[in-house]
């Protein structure tokens, strides 16, 4: 059920009366309204926090902004930003653009696990393809 907020408004204001009588009606009728509605006070001063409006099945990413969240584009600029990292870690820097192609709208949460999880692997991908190159590199240049 929902209280009648304007009626409320106008018993509230009517507790400003000099009046005594009428203020402590005032106050009755607003505690009767209260009950009546199955409320209290408290629900009508420090209301419970509302649903998100938006989908929570998944914590790694979100179509609007959150705290901890940065934006496909926004991660893109921070690897572009650094060249050793694009350079260690190509295949962070092409997951990066390409991220910003396929979900250009998306926040991602940047300590989600499965973000995590992929920035790590990415990063072990390129030093392991680095690792792998200088070790081909090694032995056909020494035959």
């Amino acid at each position: 059920m929902t209280i009648d907020r304007e009626r409320l408004i106008r018993l509230l204001r009517m507790t400003e009366s000099d009046r005594d009588a009428e203020a402590l009606i005032a106050i009755r009728k607003s505690n009767e309204m209260l009950r009546a509605n199955g409320l209290s006070w408290s629900d009508l001063i420090d209301p419970a926090p509302q649903a998100e409006p938006y989908p929570t099945h998944s914590t790694d990413w979100s179509p609007v902004s959150r705290a901890g969240y940065e934006r496909s584009d926004g991660i893109r600029r921070s690897i572009r930003r650094e060249f050793p990292i694009t350079l260690a870690f190509f295949p962070l820097w092409i997951a990066a653009e390409l991220m910003v192609i396929f979900y250009p709208n998306t926040y991602w949460n940047r300590n989600g696990k499965r973000v995590v999880a992929a920035f790590w692997s990415l990063c072990w991908l390129g030093l392991l393809s680095w690792l792998g190159a200088g070790t081909w590199l090694l032995f056909t240049m020494g035959t």
